[in-house]
């Protein structure tokens, strides 16, 4: 079956149909094409394939990819007629099994072509794309049986990738026009609609970004752990979502700061073993402070070692972390084996965990594929988990916050590495729960109205950010 035949049988199995539809990108359209119903006619299926498998016969590659849901049925076609390896990328991911995004049996740098039924914005396709790329294969050669010719096939080809279409919408329309399908008014009407509805793919794109974000009230109703629903009950209370990093050195720095911006904030985050005179006494005179002005104590100790070793630093002298810290936080560089060996202790029932998913570095370690891992992680063990640490990606379930640390008004960079964040970036854009601020609230002049300050921002923030 040759290019033309196929299109008029496409329209006569109701392919392409006139109307009124919403894309993806949420532009209204006046025709929609519907890929799916080819998988009830297996020689459709075929055709088709053969035709997108003749636009890379001569490229050599390892896989085949189809984006979610309609392409699938095309890749697992052309991967079984040229016996070639087909991976999957889930349109979300499963809550049981493996729980990946991406199956198949493939390794990094491997080459993969994707295809897709109809290329409109292209937001599908990168969103493959991207998955893919985050598991370390490499990809040139994107297909796509049409392209509807408003603005993503293009935009792809900016992106650098090899794009390929058995059809445009003009072509297609051409054939149906002559075949006596469509008449001179549909014609010339959805020509007129794709030239003046080029979809801007940036915008499209951000506004699917927007990360996604919670209530309070619907955290609390979802969080697991005691230590969680208390964190949002101060939170709503005291009208806070302002955590203060005390990046300081010894125990008077220490008090004077939490006696100070503690009507302010809901936690205190402390690094009690960079106190060069740590004692018991230190952590009473706190968690006096910690309960006259209603803030939970973070201890930021970062734990990421072994699990043998983790239970000690946890619950032994001289800090003795697990006899008084609220919450803690913890790497998870060495699997979820150092949050079950915390747990062993049996000293969570009075701790929550925060795990650290990414740092506000500029050379940060922690890129995509660490930091969605160790979301996995924290999901998985939601009972012991407050949250996670992160600049850019938060989990799906409410009951999970996400804490972010390098939030200032005024600096962006610190010259050691460290990036900064404004509190309505961090809110609006990135989901962000609660704010960490450190230096611009303990460098300050009056850390006491710098708290303050901070508080009714990240409050603004997060009220103009419930009701968009």
């Amino acid at each position: 079956m040759n290019k033309k035949e196929l299109a008029l049988k496409l329209f006569d199995l109701g392919v392409l149909q006139f109307g009124e539809f919403t894309l993806k990108s949420g532009l209204q359209s006046p025709f929609y094409l519907d890929f799916r119903r080819i998988v009830a006619y297996p020689d459709i299926l075929r055709s088709i394939s053969e035709l997108l498998w003749d636009l890379v016969a001569e490229s050599e590659f390892d896989h085949l990819c189809g984006v979610p849901y309609a392409a699938l049925s095309i890749s697992s076609t052309m991967a079984v007629l040229h016996s070639k390896s087909m991976i999957v990328k889930r349109k979300e991911q499963k809550k049981h099994g493996t729980k990946k995004m991406v199956e198949g049996i493939f390794k990094e740098e491997d080459t993969c072509v994707v295809i897709d039924d109809v290329i409109s914005s292209g937001i599908s396709m990168i969103e493959t794309l991207e998955a893919l790329e985050g598991e370390g294969l490499k990809m040139k050669h994107v297909l796509s049986i049409v392209d509807r010719m408003q603005g993503g096939a293009v935009m792809l080809s900016d992106y650098g990738y090899d794009v390929q279409t058995v059809y445009t919408i003009r072509e297609i329309l051409e054939i149906l026009k002559e075949g006596g399908k469509v008449n001179q008014k549909q014609y010339t009407d959805t020509l007129v609609f794709i030239e003046t509805n080029r979809i801007d793919f940036e915008q499209v794109r951000a506004r699917r970004k927007q990360k996604k974000s919670y209530s309070y009230k619907k955290i609390g109703k979802e969080a697991k752990h005691p230590i969680a629903k208390r964190l949002t009950e101060i939170v709503l209370k005291k009208k806070t979502n302002l955590c203060c990093s005390a990046d300081v050195t010894n125990s008077e720095e220490l008090l004077h700061l939490a006696n100070a911006v503690g009507p302010n904030i809901c936690m205190l985050k402390t690094h009690t073993d960079n106190l060069s005179d740590f004692s018991p006494a230190i952590i009473d005179a706190l968690k006096e402070l910690a309960e006259k002005h209603n803030f939970l104590i973070f201890e930021d100790r970062k734990f990421a070692d072994i699990g043998h070793i983790v239970m000690q630093q946890f619950t032994a002298a001289p800090l003795c972390i697990a006899d008084w810290a609220d919450v803690v936080t913890v790497h998870v560089v060495a699997g979820s084996s150092s949050i079950e060996a915390l747990k062993a202790t049996e000293k969570l029932n009075t701790t929550a965990l925060i795990v650290v998913a990414e740092m506000s570095t500029t050379d940060t370690l922690t890129d995509k594929k660490y930091t969605s891992k160790a979301i996995e992680i924290a999901e998985q063990h939601s009972d012991i988990v407050l949250g996670t640490v992160s600049q850019n990606y938060r989990s799906d379930k409410p009951g999970i916050m996400m804490l972010t640390p390098g939030i200032n008004t005024d600096r962006k960079k610190d010259g050691l590495g460290q990036t900064y964040n404004h509190p309505d970036e961090a809110f609006s854009k990135r989901g962000v729960d609660i704010m960490i601020v450190g230096r611009g609230i303990y460098q300050s002049n009056n850390p006491a109205l710098q708290s303050e300050i901070y508080k009714k921002i990240g409050w603004e923030s997060y009220l103009k950010r419930d009701n968009e």
